[in-house]
């Protein structure tokens, strides 16, 4: 079973290091270096990528209280890591003319997010916050490893090129888990164009 051990020795293999950790409370340099960068870490690879594993669909919450310039307000999901879209009515597949126009801001007291938008009773997809490492997918965790190992590569090996480099293999993780989201969801077949119509006739 993963677990955020495995990936943090993951993380530590990568810049080199041969001493593995056994929990993020032990009192060595690598424990605290993990401990201190795995959740933002975590986080911010959840909002780099929409992630199938992590996708949420939800009613928005109306506050009520609009702005003048739109004509709904709604909370802002507290587990929300990523907003991929606001869903369009009886469309599975909008084009990007099609999508939803909003807008994300503070309410009036500062203390919440909102989601201004023009469309009543709105939907919204979003990556959302997970923090159970089996939900995760093994690319997501691969990502994950290298991102904590760019982080922690200073304050463990001294090397700044080193932390470069995980970053650049994060990077590249990153890229190629869109040909892999693909794999795990059936996109409808465009339809021809007129020009190729024509020619196929």
């Amino acid at each position: 079973m993963p677990s955020v051990i495995e990936i943090c020795n993951i993380a530590l293999s990568r810049i080199g290091n041969s001493r593995s950790i056994n929990s993020l409370e032990e009192q060595s340099k690598e424990a605290g270096a993990c401990s201190l960068h795995y959740e933002a870490c975590r986080d911010a690879t959840l909002s780099d990528f929409p992630w199938n594993f992590a996708t949420k669909r939800v009613a928005l919450a109306d506050t009520g209280t609009p702005p003048p310039d739109w004509q709904f307000a709604y909370s802002y999901p507290t587990d929300c890591k990523r907003i991929i879209e606001i869903m369009v009515p009886g469309i599975r597949n909008p084009t990007a003319a099609m999508r939803v126009q909003y807008f994300t801001g503070a309410d009036a007291n500062g203390t919440g997010k909102l989601i201004y938008t023009d469309l009543p009773e709105a939907w919204l997809k979003y990556v959302s916050l997970i923090t159970d490492v089996n939900m995760f997918d093994d690319i997501f965790r691969d990502a994950l490893s290298w991102r904590l190992a760019g982080e922690i590569a200073m304050q463990i090996t001294g090397s700044g090129d080193m932390g470069n480099m995980c970053r650049q293999m994060y990077m590249s993780v990153i890229l190629s888990a869109g040909s892999r989201s693909m794999d795990e969801s059936q996109e409808p077949q465009q339809p021809e164009s007129e020009f190729t119509m024509a020619r196929l006739g």
